[in-house]
């Protein structure tokens, strides 16, 4: 059975707490310029931030935005449903 997956917006003190407790799991936490997003189950209620809608999370989970690795990044919009090649090639395209 296929996990659903969310994004949502998550404190930096929420986010060293779900470190420190191990409550991460197969979790993902990213940096951007606009705060940290974790990619979480659905219904897991790690993050204590909106839950992000399939568009504002493809706009924010952008190169442009992340400040952490590419491989992190293709993962989450991987676990969102996120097309992948589209957004990750604008990094490639741009000679960086």
């Amino acid at each position: 059975m296929q996990q659903h997956y969310q994004a949502r917006r998550i404190s930096k003190r929420r986010a060293d707490e779900v470190k420190r407790t191990g409550a991460i799991g197969r979790s993902l936490l990213l940096d951007t310029f606009n705060g940290i997003i974790i990619v979480e189950a659905a219904g897991a209620n790690l993050g204590d931030g909106d839950v992000l809608s399939p568009e504002e999370a493809d706009y924010e989970l952008q190169p442009v935005w992340h400040l952490g690795p590419k491989t992190v990044l293709r993962e989450a919009r991987r676990r969102l449903g996120l097309e992948i090649d589209a957004a990750l090639g604008q990094l490639s395209a741009s000679g960086s």
